[in-house]
């Protein structure tokens, strides 16, 4: 995205300016110019004369001269303050959106400081979508739809109790409800923020699974969308190969093997596909 600055615009008015009060002189002197070059003398008597005469003839070259550079005028200053509006509005909107993504990533690095087995957690987790996204040739749009969305993921376990995150033993079936919540949750969250609603869909569908096996609502295939299919692949991936309270890490190599093998049951095919070309270089 271009950007602007005070300076430039400053720079551009006072530019512009200059050009048209240039154009405006020469304007008048190729008039004056034109006009005396038809009279037989060049006396400053005849050019008094001229513009003091009521002929009809004179009074349209006069208030041409006149009122021509007048509007001029005021047309360019319209245009320049238009101009300048618009420059200093997409100058807000630049800092809105700046300051917007800077929010995303601090709310994501607060949620991932919650427990030191998290830290980072949601950082590793959009690396790893953006590059399926962009391995699939996803357009600009849908990629920035899914860096949000893969930050904010976990953004509902702001309502999941923390020791039951910090659990060791097997979680019970109860447990189990309450951790399985937090993607609704999450979606409740943003609901209310009109610019996320395409960022909802991403967070609330990445529990499910490829086959109808996951949560919340159970969701299959093609139904599920597409960029929450890439972030439960890349939720799974990151969590699989980190140490966790209740598991140590796999290795990259076994974490290979078992994406391989839930592909069409927990994963999508063409997900998994996208994803092994740029990470697994075992057959390489």
């Amino acid at each position: 995205m271009r950007e602007f600055s005070p300076t430039n615009t400053m720079a551009s008015t006072v530019l512009s300016r200059l050009a048209l009060y240039t154009v405006l002189f020469a304007w008048i002197i190729l008039g004056l110019s034109i006009q005396f070059l038809t009279q037989d003398t060049w006396s400053s008597i005849s050019i008094v004369q001229y513009f003091l005469s009521m002929e009809e003839s004179g009074v349209r070259f006069r208030a041409l001269i006149l009122l021509a550079p007048f509007a001029l005028t005021v047309i360019s200053y319209l245009i320049n303050e238009r101009a300048k509006l618009f420059q200093e509005t997409l100058l807000v909107e630049e800092e809105l959106r700046s300051l917007f993504k800077e929010l995303v990533h601090a709310f994501a690095n607060a949620l991932d400081a919650k427990s030191p087995w998290t830290m980072g957690h949601s950082e590793r987790v959009s690396s790893f979508a953006l590059a399926i996204a962009k391995e699939m040739q996803f357009n600009e749009q849908d990629m920035e739809m899914l860096k949000i969305g893969s930050l904010l993921h976990d953004i509902g376990k702001l309502g999941t109790y923390d020791d039951i995150l910090e659990k060791t033993d097997p979680l019970t079936e109860k447990e189990w409800e309450l951790i399985r919540m937090h993607p609704t949750k999450g979606a409740d969250i943003l609901k209310p923020i009109g610019q996320l609603q395409k960022v909802i869909p991403i967070i609330k569908y990445h529990h499910e699974r490829f086959d109808g096996k996951g949560y919340p609502e159970g969701l299959q295939g093609n139904d599920i969308p597409l960029l929450a299919r890439i972030l439960c692949l890349a939720d799974s991936f990151d969590a699989m190969t980190a140490d966790r309270p209740y598991k140590r890490a796999m290795g990259r190599e076994q974490a290979f093997v078992h994406v391989k093998e839930k592909t069409g049951t927990r994963f999508d095919p063409d997900v998994v596909k996208a994803f092994l070309r740029i990470y697994d270089t075992s057959n390489s």
